[in-house]
């Protein structure tokens, strides 16, 4: 490993220098604009990234071996910070940080290297996996653009609307889709209504005899993946002097428009337990800590997230659109209020269309004409929405709250349990159920590759064949090609590192101390402290990934809330749902760095809007948790429950 850091000639594959871990986002974007995989550039690594990773792991090796037979923690803890520095700067892609934990534990003497090695993969990494295969499969036969399109159809009618649209799309998509893989697909076509509104604005111009105004050029008709976005875009500024800018109304609202994409992605990956990996790090390390705690499966998380996730949609839609299109808020304002005075004063007000009701028809029109460019809905578009349903509805009812889910009646089937309501014992016991979220996962993840393509039956008695169609072989809807390219195995084996890392901190007593430290909370309000939990993580997820915080801080969160006195969950699902909340730098999440490619962007852009973002988000989160999350899991005083522990 120090042999292959030292050389010079370290080579990764990415399309964003700012960006180490971006090979997943460049492949999935590359496809979605049309562009061949095989086209990313090559870049070479820096080297002061190769000197201060060498340094930074020779002090960490050197510190060690410094200390006593006696100081476990304190080994742990050298282990667990050099692997967040890592993280944090991304001296190497976050795949390979998180194998750290795999080399440097065994050498201090936390875990042996069989213990480190079982936990990179356990049931939860199968549930990711289950996910990215529904996800990849619904992407390679484009059903996400068509449910797209009609969404902004039926909002796409003033600058507010829009927004809202775009923002519920990308909200909605990364509840069951990678929030990097939502964001990826909804740029383009943002992309192509940014380039309505400049053509419709223009014919606008030319009609009322003004001065006829150059828009530009949308980006996605001209990157190449031959160099880097940036350079392009430096490229065709430099061919394009000259040429007037776009009037400062149009690129103000075009800066709300492209934020709220990856923020709404963000926002919708909170509301289910598999919309984003730190959910599942929440699951791992409740069940690692507390094994004996109430199950927290798909349904229960979206019966109290669903609710937060709404909230901060709407929160959000309110930011972007008082910043970004505040005459389009009010107008829709009067308007509404116009038409309810009608209502009882008939001819009160007029209701004609005004110069920018008309170019938003034109835009919507134009929606409208790419959603059906798509066509009739074709037979896998119609069968993995009926797989998606059915994957949601397993999940909804294999354990709800305060029922007997299916999952319950097929464990009492095999084991003679006294089982009565929900999920409990006559002994008041916790049961485990055989089959879990996982399970459901990979069994649709199995059956799409063995759906194919086009209707099996057509051609035959049953089902007659469109005249001249002859049958043929066709491929399935999820074939190995496409699994291999498209699946971000870098995350799985990131969410690996997290579980070692969870592990190492337990066995060392690490967790433990770092919980006690905390003991200035104690008797504090409950608010208070969720607040203090929910500022500290979004701050942390700004300079490191969502997964990285949330491993980082579980191990910690679940000991300290025994010396609070408070109920785990309260701490745990608050620190869990602020590692979402990255809204102010482009390096805090993947979806962040994908919209620098538009020239439109700049940093403090999502600066300026992710600081409110992130202090009204936090109030909202805040809120959820204090008020319904507990009632809904059962949980009546949020106090420290000793009998959850192993």
């Amino acid at each position: 490993l120090l042999l292959l850091l030292m050389s010079g000639d370290n080579t990764c594959i990415q399309s964003n220098p700012a960006s180490y871990g971006s090979t997943q986002i460049s492949a999935s974007f590359s496809s979605l604009i049309g562009e061949e995989d095989e086209s990313r550039v090559k870049t070479q690594v820096p080297k002061w990234r190769t000197a201060f990773t060498l340094l930074v792991i020779l002090i960490a090796v050197i510190i060690i071996s410094s200390l006593g037979n006696d100081q476990l923690k304190e080994r742990a803890g050298v282990v667990i910070a050099t692997t967040a520095l890592l993280w944090c700067t991304e001296a190497m892609p976050l795949m390979i940080t998180a194998l750290m934990p795999a080399i440097l534990f065994p050498f201090a003497g936390v875990l042996d290297t069989k213990q480190v090695s079982a936990v990179y993969w356990n049931y939860i990494s199968m549930l990711m996996l289950g996910t990215f295969l529904m996800a990849e499969s619904v992407e390679a036969c484009g059903l996400h653009k068509r449910i797209a399109l009609a969404i902004l159809s039926l909002l796409g009618r003033s600058e507010a609307l829009l927004l809202l649209g775009s923002m519920l799309v990308a909200w909605k998509l990364s509840m069951f889709m990678s929030n990097t893989a939502t964001t990826a697909m909804m740029l383009p076509i943002i992309g192509a209504i940014i380039e309505s509104l400049r053509s419709i604005q223009r014919e606008m111009d030319r009609k009322n005899g003004a001065t006829g105004i150059d828009m530009g050029t949308v980006i996605y008709d001209n990157i190449t993946t031959n160099g880097s976005v940036a350079e392009k875009l430096a490229e065709e500024e430099e061919e394009e002097e000259g040429v007037e800018a776009d009037p400062p109304r149009f690129t103000w609202f075009c800066k709300g428009l492209i934020l709220s994409i990856p923020y709404g992605a963000s926002i919708g990956g909170i509301a289910t337990l598999t919309g984003t990996p730190p959910n599942l790090v929440f699951k791992s390390n409740l069940e690692k800590f507390f094994p004996n705690s109430p199950s927290v499966d798909f349904g229960k998380w979206m019966a109290f997230c669903y609710p937060i996730s709404f909230l901060l949609v709407i929160t959000g839609w309110h930011v972007l659109v008082i910043m970004y299109a505040r005459h389009s808020y009010v107008d829709m304002i009067k308007l509404i209020g116009k038409k309810l005075v009608n209502i009882f004063v008939p001819g009160r007000f007029s209701t004609d269309d005004t110069d920018d009701q008309k170019k938003w028809k034109q835009v919507n029109s134009e929606i409208q004409k790419k959603y059906r460019a798509l066509g009739p809905l074709r037979f896998p578009e119609v069968v993995l929405f009926c797989l998606v349903i059915i994957l949601v509805i397993l999940w909804l009812f294999r354990d709800p709250a305060g029922l007997q889910g299916w999952s319950i009646a097929h464990y009492k089937s095999l084991v003679q349990h006294d089982a009565v309501e929900g999920a409990y014992g006559s002994d008041g016991e916790s049961i485990h159920p055989y089959l879990k979220d996982a399970w459901i996962a990979i069994v649709i993840g199995v059956v799409l590759f063995n759906i194919p393509t086009e209707n099996p039956l057509e051609g035959t008695w049953l089902w007659k064949a469109p005249p001249g169609k002859k049958f043929k072989r066709s491929e399935k809807l999820l074939t190995m090609e496409i699994v291999m390219k498209k699946t971000p195995w870098d995350v799985l084996i990131l969410l690996g590192g997290g579980y070692a890392i969870a592990e190492g901190c337990e066995s060392s007593g690490l967790s433990q101390w770092l919980g006690d430290s905390f003991g200035f909370l104690i008797g504090q309000n409950n608010v208070l402290i969720a607040m203090v939990i929910c500022f500290m993580v979004a701050c942390l997820t700004e300079v490191a990934s969502n997964t990285a915080s949330t491993t980082l801080l579980m191990p910690v969160l679940a000991p300290m809330s025994k010396t609070l006195n408070v109920n785990p969950l309260f701490l745990m699902i608050s620190g869990t749902i602020s590692a979402s909340l990255a809204f102010c730098l482009p390096s805090a999440t993947g979806p962040n760095a994908l919209v620098f490619t538009f020239k439109e962007i700049k940093v403090i852009d999502m600066l300026r809007t992710g600081v409110i973002m992130n202090i009204l988000s936090v109030l909202v989160v805040v809120l959820g948790v204090s008020t319904w999350t507990l009632s809904i899991l059962g949980i009546e005083n949020n106090e420290y429950i000793d009998s959850w522990e192993p």
